[in-house]
C-alpha cells in the first residue's frame, strides 16, 4: 500500500485566497448596501465574513493501479458563493469582494484535518489506520506482522503457538514464547511478573500488549512485545532482584547474579 497526495495544501490556500481580491474602495451604491448605513439591522459584516470563510478539507480515495491498492489523499475547497439580496446592486462576485474588503473584512481559511480516534492512527500523511488489528501496521506504522495476525497491536508469531511454562523457546536475546488470550503465539520479554498487570482478555491490557496465560507467572498477566518494543530490559529488572517473585519465562535472566 503506498500513499500519494493529490494537491500541495499551500497552492490550495493561495488559489483560494486569489478568489478573494477586492478591486479598491468606491462609495457606490454597492458599497453603502453592504455598509448598510441606512439600514443598521442589515448583517453586513456577518454576511461578509461568512462569503470570506473558504474551508479546505483533507480527504482520502481509494484506488486500485494494477492491482495495487493506493490511498490517495487530496483537499476539498468550499468557497461560499451566496450575495444577501441587499446587495444585489453589486452585481457580481467581484463588487461584492470589493465592497466587503471596503468595510474591513478580510478573507479566513479554515483547513479541517481529520483526527484519528483510539486504537488508530495516520500513517505517511494518510487516512487513519486499524493499529489494534492491522496486519500492516501493526502498533506503529509501518510495522507488518510476518504472520499476518495483529492482536491488540501486537503481532502473533506462528513459531511460538502452543507454547506453555516449561517448554517456552527462545526467540531472541531475553525473549520467551507464549501464548495470549485468544489462544495465539507471540513472543515477549524475560520479566518479573510482580509489577504486571492482571488480565482476563487481551482488551485489558494497553494497546501493544497482549494478556499473556502461559507465562510462569503465576497469573495471567498484561505484557509487552520483544519485537515492538526494542528496549533493554534492564528497566524491568530494577528493584525485581526477588527471584521468588516469578518471572514469565520461569527463571531470572543470567545478568542479575
Amino acid at each position: 500500500m503506498k500513499f500519494t497526495t493529490a494537491l500541495i495544501l499551500s497552492s490550495v490556500i493561495y488559489a483560494a485566497a486569489a478568489t478573494r481580491v477586492s478591486n479598491g474602495c468606491n462609495q457606490n451604491n454597492c458599497y453603502r448596501a453592504v455598509k448598510a448605513d441606512a439600514f443598521p439591522t442589515r448583517p453586513g459584516t456577518a454576511d461578509c465574513s461568512s462569503y470570506f470563510s473558504t474551508t479546505i478539507e483533507q480527504k482520502t480515495s481509494t484506488e486500485y493501479v494494477e492491482g495495487v491498492k493506493t490511498i490517495v489523499t487530496y483537499y476539498e475547497t468550499t468557497i461560499p458563493t451566496h450575495i444577501p439580496a441587499y446587495a444585489s446592486a453589486c452585481d457580481g462576485p467581484a463588487k461584492y469582494s470589493s465592497a466587503c474588503s471596503c468595510i474591513g473584512v478580510t478573507p479566513v481559511t479554515t483547513i479541517i484535518i481529520p483526527t484519528c480516534g483510539p486504537g488508530t492512527l495516520s500513517c505517511y500523511g494518510g487516512p487513519c489506520q486499524d493499529i489494534l488489528s492491522d496486519p500492516n501496521n501493526c502498533g506503529a506504522c509501518g510495522n507488518t506482522c510476518e504472520s499476518g495476525t495483529c492482536i491488540n497491536g501486537q503481532c502473533s508469531v506462528v513459531t511460538c503457538d502452543g507454547s506453555s511454562c516449561g517448554s517456552l523457546n527462545g526467540c531472541g536475546a531475553g525473549c520467551f514464547c507464549f501464548k495470549e488470550a485468544s489462544g495465539k503465539g507471540f513472543c515477549g520479554p524475560n520479566t518479573s511478573c510482580a509489577p504486571l498487570k492482571d488480565c482476563n482478555a487481551n482488551a485489558d491490557c494497553e494497546i501493544g500488549e497482549v494478556c499473556a496465560i502461559s507465562t510462569c507467572c503465576s497469573r495471567k498477566v498484561c505484557l509487552s512485545s520483544c519485537a515492538l518494543s526494542r528496549r533493554s530490559l534492564a528497566s524491568n529488572f530494577v528493584g525485581s532482584r526477588d527471584v521468588n517473585a516469578g518471572w514469565t519465562g520461569g527463571a531470572p535472566p543470567p545478568s542479575l547474579f
